[in-house]
């Protein structure tokens, strides 16, 4: 049984003042400033939009983070706080040193004092600094008259974003919507450009592309992602084939590869069931090549022998994380990963190649690789078809590993008979045997190893210490 906390007296205080909103309002100019998050957050609990109005006009803060002190408001409260914020950029005399700069909406952890006091900085990261280029621009008064509003947007929007767009268009004058994250759903491309265009582009550092569209949408956004000049990570999903290939579409290709070329500050890139990633890996790690890159995902596609040499060729990357999901890389020749493998042993952590089809020989071909991986720290090898005498060579050849952490490995494939089913009692023997030739090499903090995902309920034995069953 779970005790809550009773509430101090200051938060009782504040539920008693803003009850009475009238006496609260009144009162406002002479209350400590420490009152104020406190009533904030009262007023959105209580929807309270009067006083939430007025708290929000004479803040008294360089930082009003919205996002964490309203937890959950409505469309009203919402208003009620944009109200505010106008109110605040209509007045030419503010009281009590009011030092308002950002108003931050993000459901982000700050360090509170830090942040309203103005004694830490909220800036969309602390790497890039596309407003500093700006300032550079602007004269001091026109930086004084601007108030910075840092959002996370996505399309199609909520009402609550709807209204913010709205607002911030008509006052785009005497402040700057900094949005840093956008996501993009499945929107017509009319209605995604009426957003880009009004967006400051330079201020995006996170971008996700979930579209379900074809190449030739894809191709459209182009123009806009080369002025993201900030973006430090890049998620795109969903890119299907059109009904039948053109001799555009190639060129379409590598208009798309090369966008990525010009973002000097990308550090993490998702592919997700993006179908022209299929022959073209030499492409996107040629225009990869001079990125700071620390995270590579591709997932459901197939892979060429093509695709897989060009691993061998992308000498010059700092990688940190590799995840490899879903990509069919049966029948290939796995030496190009090996030598991959090896180029980036000083700096991989992370490295997933999950129902990626491998067989016994392929994980052979990468065992001496993977035992200069130093500084691994997770790896995942799910859903790939490994004997048991293999599992045990890659544990063996893991046993110098000492910063591992996190473990996956999949259950060895005799553990399931001619239909594809598992045997619970042979699956628990095999993976208490594998764990057992570990234990000598090393200490391990957390490994597992997991079956095929089960046709009927769809998850996994799992043999931990023990063996779990799944739900059917």
């Amino acid at each position: 049984m779970t005790f809550q906390a009773p509430p101090t007296l200051l938060q009782l205080a504040g539920q008693s003042l803003v009850t009475n909103e009238a006496l609260a309002i009144s009162t406002l100019q002479n209350l400590p400033i420490v009152l104020f998050p406190p009533l904030l957050k009262e007023a959105d609990t209580q929807r309270r939009k009067k006083i939430m109005k007025v708290l929000v006009k004479d803040w008294p803060y360089p930082c009003l983070p919205v996002g964490l002190l309203m937890s959950n408001p409505n469309v009203e409260i919402y208003q009620a706080m944009l109200d505010g914020v106008d109110t605040w950029l209509r007045r030419t005399f503010r009281p009590r040193g009011q030092k308002l700069r950002v108003v931050d909406l993000r459901s982000v952890h700050h360090d509170f004092w830090d942040v309203w006091t103005g004694r830490k900085r909220v800036e969309p990261s602390a790497k890039t600094s596309p407003e500093r280029q700006r300032a550079k621009r602007l004269s001091r008064y026109t930086l004084r008259r601007h108030l910075k509003v840092v959002a996370e947007l996505q399309l199609p929007q909520d009402e609550q974003q709807a209204r913010l767009l709205q607002w911030a268009q008509k006052r785009r004058d005497s402040l700057q919507l900094c949005c840093v994250k956008l996501k993009i759903g499945t929107l017509p491309f009319y209605r995604v450009r009426e957003v880009l265009k009004f967006l400051q582009l330079e201020f995006i550092e996170e971008l996700e592309l979930n579209t379900a569209c074809n190449l030739s949408t894809l191709v459209h956004f182009v123009p806009y992602i080369s002025k993201m000049s900030h973006l430090h990570k890049v998620m795109i999903v969903r890119i299907f084939k059109g009904r039948t290939a053109t001799v555009m579409d190639e060129e379409r290709v590598t208009e798309i590869m090369s966008v990525f070329s010009k973002l000097s500050y990308l550090q993490h890139l998702s592919l997700d069931d993006v179908y022209f990633v299929n022959n073209h890996m030499k492409l996107l790690l040629r225009c990869l090549q001079k990125t700071p890159l620390e995270s590579l995902s591709i997932s459901l596609c197939k892979f060429s022998q093509s695709d897989l040499n060009s691993f061998a060729l992308w000498t010059h990357c700092q990688l940190k994380h590799l995840y490899l999901r879903g990509v069919i890389l049966s029948d290939l020749n796995f030496l190009p990963l090996q030598f991959f493998l090896e180029n980036v042993a000083c700096t991989l952590k992370t490295l997933k190649l999950k129902d990626c089809r491998m067989k016994d020989s392929d994980l052979r071909v990468l065992l001496p690789a993977l035992s200069q991986c130093s500084q691994l720290t997770s790896v995942n090898f799910y859903d790939n078809d490994f004997s048991i005498n293999v599992l045990k060579e890659l544990l063996h050849h893991t046993a110098n590993l000492s910063q591992l952490t996190k473990e996956l490995y999949p259950a060895p494939k005799e553990v399931y008979n001619h239909l594809g089913y598992i045997n619970v009692e042979q699956f628990s023997q095999c993976c208490a045997e594998l764990k057992n030739t570990l234990i000598p090499e090393r200490q391990f903090r957390s490994i597992r190893f997991g079956s095929n995902v089960c046709y009927d309920c769809g998850k996994r034995y799992i043999y931990e210490l023990e063996t779990t069953l799944c739900d059917c």
